[in-house]
């Protein structure tokens, strides 16, 4: 009998592995568990047009290399794209629902069985000769011999502020299905918690119906604006220099700041980096000065963002997991307004809610939220400042990374329930280890699921290399005699 692989998770992450696993010899059955349509996950699932991918079509691909194959899906259906486009995200979800369906077909007419199973994964413990056995939330289990942690960005960040108030109907947990917030009542106000992506899809579509809404955030700042996110033609960026940084270093701030800045300078043939950004206070001057920089063909910075990610999720992946953690949340700032900058169309069309007075972008979490005596919207106050009335609050503050870890009995936890007590360790080939002994399971992890080795995960072009090596060294370890528990022996 062949190998019986699981894949949990069935976004984006998941078609890009299924579609390498699926031409792999030796595989009897995929199994995929997620309770969306395959391809259609929070990131790309929406139907809404006004949704735009924040990344451009030549880096939002399942292949890795050569040209887009995203470009080559849409030229294919008569759409006018370039590398450079920022697309509608509903557009990635139908080429990941599509590649997914085709590359399925040709897996079965091959002999392979594929299975969906629409629900979602709980633990996995190791069984007998079998391999591994996965609990469902439905409380089924199925077993197979190699298993795939394809998990995505799907439990919301709730700040505290609102935590009480969780189930209160004027309360939105997440800015996502975005369809949900077009059912709103007329003229409602709004309050949106947040400021970067998830709070510009929010208030983007409740500008839209002309509700009148407010993001707050700690830092009250928008993210940069761009006009492209490309690969390079050829590499801009001293990699020696970067995989000679050390972790432990007490100058490593300075030496990360030196290489930004020099590649930021050859890609703009000198030009420093403070002629390329807005140093405004305010988010809707700053907001305006970043827009016309952009469209004038001054941010040469958003041409090393791409390699960028790529080095130091290279360079990174040997650190420990807490020191990379800490060092990425000293860069906070650069990867919230730089790596996630925003497109130009979203730039505008947040300029003009801005300008025309529907959409106010305020600094600070409030202090205190309280449902008002009828039931119907909330007070809330700022520090220092008297209370406001809001119909509705959307929390748009990010998603938990997937958390994975080891329980004392040796289940794998894989909701990010509380009880994990064994940190988990991943090997440079992205396998769980076994928290006693060290060996590498036959576990993958890729994706969102990656962060304890990878720093930037949430980036279709990480996952499209990482199930390009992961496919490849499956295919290879395939080949080796495995033990009994379904670990390499």
């Amino acid at each position: 009998m062949g190998k019986q692989v699981i894949i949990v998770g069935g976004g984006a992450t998941g078609v890009s592995l299924f579609s390498r696993l699926s031409r792999v010899a030796g595989i009897s059955t995929i199994s995929l568990i997620d309770p969306n349509p395959v391809g259609l996950g929070t990131a790309f699932g929406t139907t809404d047009p006004l949704l735009l991918c924040n990344t451009s079509v030549d880096v939002t691909s399942m292949d890795p290399d050569g040209e887009s194959d995203l470009l080559g899906y849409l030229a294919a259906r008569g759409w006018p794209v370039h590398r450079d486009d920022f697309v509608p995200r509903y557009l990635i979800g139908q080429y990941c629902r599509e590649r997914f369906l085709e590359r399925r077909r040709e897996a079965e007419q091959a002999g392979v069985r594929v299975r969906h199973y629409l629900t979602r994964a709980r633990s996995m413990s190791p069984v007998g000769t079998e391999g591994y056995s996965v609990e469902l939330a439905d409380g089924r289990r199925i077993t197979g011999t190699d298993v795939f942690l394809c998990l995505g960005l799907d439990r919301p960040v709730i700040p505290d502020v609102v935590r009480p108030h969780l189930g209160n109907p004027a309360l939105a947990t997440s800015a996502y299905p975005v369809e949900d917030l077009s059912r709103l009542s007329e003229n409602s106000r709004v309050l949106i918690l947040g400021s970067k992506l998830a709070a510009i899809d929010a208030a983007l579509v409740l500008a839209r119906s002309r509700h009148r809404v407010v993001m707050a955030s700690g830092s009250g700042a928008l993210p940069a604006v761009r006009t492209r996110l490309r690969r390079p033609k050829a590499p801009r960026l001293d990699t020696s220099a970067w995989k000679a940084l050390s972790p432990d270093s007490p100058s490593l701030d300075q030496e990360v700041t030196r290489l930004l800045l020099t590649a930021v300078a050859q890609a703009a043939n000198g030009t420093a980096l403070r002629s390329q950004t807005s140093s405004a206070a305010r988010s809707a001057e700053r907001l305006a000065e970043e827009l016309e920089i952009a469209m004038t063909g001054r941010a040469h910075w958003q041409d090393t963002i791409a390699e960028i990610i790529q080095v130091v999720n290279h360079i990174s992946a040997g650190w420990r997991h807490t020191t990379r953690s800490a060092v990425l949340n000293r860069y906070r700032h650069l990867v919230a307004r730089y790596i996630s900058a925003i497109p130009v169309r979203n730039a505008r069309l947040l300029l003009g809610h801005l300008t025309d007075g529907t959409l106010s972008v305020v600094p600070g979490i409030p202090q205190s939220v309280t449902p008002v005596a009828d039931g119907k919207g909330w007070q809330v106050s700022w520090e220092g400042s008297t209370a406001e009335r809001f119909d509705h609050i959307v929390c748009a503050t990010g998603y938990h990374k997937p958390e994975i870890g080891w329980l004392p009995d040796g289940t794998l936890r894989l909701d990010g329930a509380a009880g994990t007590e064994i940190d988990l360790r991943v090997s440079d080939e992205l396998r769980v280890c076994d928290p006693l002994t060290g060996d590498p399971e036959r576990i993958w992890v890729l994706g969102a699921a990656s962060h304890r080795r990878m720093a930037i995960v949430n980036y279709l072009n990480t996952a499209a290399h990482q199930s390009k090596a992961v496919a490849a060294r499956f295919d290879v370890a395939n080949s080796e005699t495995t033990s009994p528990a379904g670990r390499l022996t």
